[in-house]
């Protein structure tokens, strides 16, 4: 082999081990990037998560007072639930919150709530009242089970 056959040959690998080097620092960065990536969807999902188990604590600190009646806190405790993909329907005391937002899911809210006639708020504000009655006892040991529940 000739000398300038030699030294094309030393070229090209070296250009092809250059062209190699920069690629693998290319894909090095690029996963280094995607980790980073994921590490900080992790980090932000569990944030979302304690910001919803925090809610769920402060809703179980003011239900059943003036702030919050009792049909209120249990549809926004079991949707917090749902979002926290905890299924506490069987649970034999945590499943008051369940019961009672099924009972009322008939229930408007918010604008339906607004727009209704005066006979129908009269008619749905006593069925809400019979329903806390109904299950003041079983909501208020839910109430103590779930804040010592471990989420």
């Amino acid at each position: 082999m000739s000398f300038t056959a030699f030294l094309m040959a030393l070229l090209l690998s070296v250009g092809i081990m250059a062209i190699s080097i920069w690629f693998i620092r290319h894909q090095l960065k690029l996963n280094r990037r995607r980790e980073d990536r994921v590490l900080a969807g992790e980090n932000r999902f569990i944030e979302e998560r304690q910001k919803r188990i925090d809610s769920v604590r402060v809703l179980l600190k003011v239900a059943g007072t003036d702030e919050i009646n009792w049909i209120e806190a249990s549809i926004r405790i079991k949707n917090l639930l749902d979002q926290l993909s905890e299924d506490l329907s069987g649970h034999e005391d945590i499943s008051a919150f369940y019961i009672v937002t099924e009972k009322t899911l008939h229930i408007p809210t918010h604008e339906q709530w607004k727009d209704l006639p005066k006979e129908a708020k009269v008619k749905f504000s006593k069925e809400m009242d019979a329903y806390e009655k109904e299950h003041a006892e079983h909501l208020t040991r839910a109430k103590v089970a779930l804040m010592a529940y471990s989420f």
